[in-house]
């Protein structure tokens, strides 16, 4: 019994306005910086007010493209 995973709902579209989750690659691109700087600044060793917001799940971190922490980081970044 196979089933359809098109037909089910990854998460749920009741805001319009939701972020898009990327992943450290598709961040580098979007910002044109290396994938390795954006990883570098998701770790523990680096001091919390430098670290980019990110979502863990598990081993997997990914961030919250179109949201207002990741937004407001960086215009934070630019002003410095």
């Amino acid at each position: 019994m196979a089933s359809n995973l098109a037909d089910v709902p990854l998460m749920s579209r009741e805001r319009e306005n939701s972020s898009e989750l990327i992943d450290s690659d598709e961040l580098a691109a979007r910002w044109r910086v290396p994938a390795s700087w954006v990883r570098n600044r998701t770790r523990a060793r680096t001091p919390k007010e430098e670290r980019i917001p990110c979502i863990r799940l598990g081993r997997y971190v990914r961030f919250e493209w179109g949201s207002h922490r990741l937004s407001e980081w960086l215009a934070k970044k630019r002003h410095e």
